[in-house]
């Protein structure tokens, strides 16, 4: 079973191959940008007073922020892929379902959240959200559409000493930047984001137990045959990432694909010769 990913859930609105860095964000025109693009935007604006809207690079894709001002005056963000997919949008607590408000209210102490981005990408909604938690510290989290937390970033301090060994084993002279805890019907696992000795950006899966689960590759890592089968499958749908899985699965260790299609997310896994493995829910 493909692992849960909440990479990048976490502050979709605010944030190639795994190694490669990110390009310098830029400020762009809305003729600028993609038809697809445009439409989204002037579909989202509406009669509000559109802001300013930043180009920049995440994973594969690239993404397209963009400030709204509402006609009742409410700031908002949006983000809109490439392809014109809505990926997320600004909303307050009181857009928000009930059981994912009381979820927030319950996770912040009835403090009120600093953010909530509401997630849209794919057929589940989710909502991350940023607030001031215990002592004031600020924390960040995840609330699936149900009020289920889905997951919570945490620090290296929290997570259990065989997770910490097996980050520690991973680092090469990098830096942890993010490590996000989910909690998942087979249990708890843990995504860890970090900064390679060489500047660029990279995550992996650990269970629990300290067992690695997976670990982002870029395409050019990938053996010849399932990276053709990779790009034929893609077609002209967004490459999001790659994967190295270390669960078996029909019998060879395979390569997880997160993309989208149609604006619709299209992901599949394959074999380290090129069979197609099928479609992941």
């Amino acid at each position: 079973m493909k692992t849960n990913y909440v990479i990048p859930t976490l502050l979709v609105c605010a944030i190639a191959a795994s190694v490669v860095p990110a390009s310098a964000d830029e400020t762009v025109a809305l003729s600028d940008t993609p038809v697809a693009v445009q439409k989204t935007v002037q579909a989202q604006v509406a009669d509000g007073k559109m802001g300013d809207i930043t180009k920049s690079a995440e994973d594969l894709d690239t993404v397209y922020d963009v400030e709204l001002t509402a006609q009742n005056g409410f700031a908002r963000d949006f983000t809109v892929a490439q392809d014109g997919t809505l990926l997320c949008t600004e909303v307050t607590l009181a857009e928000t379902p009930a059981a994912v408000r009381q979820t927030i209210q319950s996770e912040l102490n009835g403090s009120g959240p600093d953010s909530i981005d509401k997630n849209l990408d794919g057929g589940d909604i989710s909502y991350d959200v940023e607030g001031p938690g215990a002592n004031g510290k600020e924390i960040d989290f995840t609330v699936d559409e149900d009020g289920t937390l889905s997951s919570r970033e945490v620090a290296l301090a929290e997570t259990p000493d065989a997770v910490q060994k097996a980050i520690a084993g991973q680092m090469n002279g990098g830096k942890v930047e993010t490590i996000d805890e989910n909690f998942d019907e087979d249990g708890t696992n843990f995504d860890v984001t970090v900064t390679t000795s060489g500047g660029s950006e990279t995550s992996f899966n650990v269970d629990a137990d300290g067992t690695m689960m997976s670990k982002e590759v870029g395409l050019d890592e990938v053996p010849a045959r399932a990276r053709g089968t990779i790009q034929n499958r893609i077609g002209d749908g967004t490459l999001l990432r790659v994967d190295r899985s270390f669960e078996r699965r029909d019998n060879v260790l395979p390569f997880e694909v997160e993309g989208r299609k149609d604006g619709q997310p299209f992901d599949f896994s394959v074999a380290p010769r090129g069979r197609f493995l099928g479609m992941d829910d």
